[in-house]
């Protein structure tokens, strides 16, 4: 299987997210969600009650203190686990992935900065992936993005045969882009396609 690569037009625009309290009943993945640089929760607090809508557990795992350890928090028994990052959090999430201690069943990197250029002032802490895991993987990038520019992002899938790279307009933060509302849309197809196996 080789690497796909999908362009996400935007999709329309949801004026509010119910809260949580909308979880479909049962929860079929846990997603632990981490930030990245300089970047605001309330995006992925959106992104995580949006999962919710259709029955997906997600939660924005805090910055600082012991992160494998909140992360491992979100962690449901039987259920599937996916870490979602964004920037450095992608970076964490890779980091993570090896780790027997979080065994995830998938990934999804949005942003995943390839170049060690400062977001917000603050440098890259984690260094960029030599290879990617042997895992199913999704990656969500802006076709703008200056951080890890679209070409090196597509030279780090090529050997990775369960990775899927899909592009959306604009550049590194892409839940804070234009292409922000396909984002939720093709994480949820990502996730659907894990459970199915």
């Amino acid at each position: 299987m080789t690497p796909s690569t999908t362009i996400s037009p935007p999709l329309a625009d949801y004026d509010t997210v119910p809260g949580d309290d909308l979880l479909a009943e049962p929860v079929r993945v846990a997603v632990a969600i981490l930030m990245g640089r300089g970047e605001s929760r309330e995006p992925y607090e959106w992104l995580a009650r949006r999962l919710a809508l259709d029955g997906y557990a997600a939660a924005v795992v805090p910055a600082g203190g012991n992160v494998a350890h909140a992360v491992g928090e979100v962690r449901r028994p039987g259920l599937p686990f996916v870490l979602l990052g964004s920037d450095s959090g992608a970076l964490a999430a890779l980091a993570m992935a090896g780790s027997p201690a979080v065994r995830p069943d998938g990934l999804v990197l949005l942003g995943l900065p390839l170049l060690h250029v400062p977001v917000a002032g603050i440098p890259v802490g984690d260094p960029p992936p030599r290879v990617l895991p042997d895992l199913p993987i999704l990656l969500i990038h802006g076709r703008d993005d200056p951080i890890s520019p679209l070409q090196l992002v597509r030279m780090t899938t090529r050997t990775a045969a369960r990775t899927e790279l899909t592009v959306v307009p604009g550049g590194h933060a892409v839940l804070a882009g234009p292409g922000r509302r396909s984002v939720p849309a093709r994480v949820l197809l990502f996730l659907e396609d894990l459970i199915a196996g």
